[in-house]
């Protein structure tokens, strides 16, 4: 069943560890010894190519890191990003507001429109100083 699936000048690996095959284009590490912290993001199942008819798999996200301290700088920059995500923010200031129908559009309040016009003001002039 994988034959049929992979073009012929595609290159696959598969990677063994125990019990674990992954089979995927890489990259990997050449040695686990490399890696000294890692963290799981999350795991799902997903079907085999993506029909329910065929084998369920388990997806595991996760990072790795040659030191403990490069990942704990890694979560802490993640979790930074988080608390100052715009949708957040923009919510929590009254900015702007999504709906669950139009989940793409922001839907502005007064004090958002000043914003966004200002921006837009100013996206302008930059556009004529450099000669667009």
């Amino acid at each position: 069943m994988i034959d049929s699936k992979i073009a012929e000048d595609a290159k696959v690996t598969a990677y063994k560890c125990g019990d674990l095959i992954d089979l995927c284009t890489g990259p990997h590490v050449p040695s686990t010894k490399m890696i000294k912290a890692f963290k799981v993001m999350k795991n799902s199942s997903a079907y085999w190519l993506g029909n329910a008819e065929n084998d369920t798999l388990q997806r595991v996200y996760a990072i790795s890191f040659p030191s403990k301290k490069e990942l704990d700088e890694y979560i802490a920059f993640k979790e930074a990003a988080e608390k100052n995500d715009h949708r957040l923010l923009g919510h929590a200031q009254k900015l702007f507001d999504n709906h669950e129908l139009a989940p793409g559009s922001a839907f502005f309040y007064p004090h958002g429109s000043k914003v966004y016009n200002k921006l837009c003001e100013m996206i302008r002039v930059e556009y004529r100083t450099r000669g667009y």
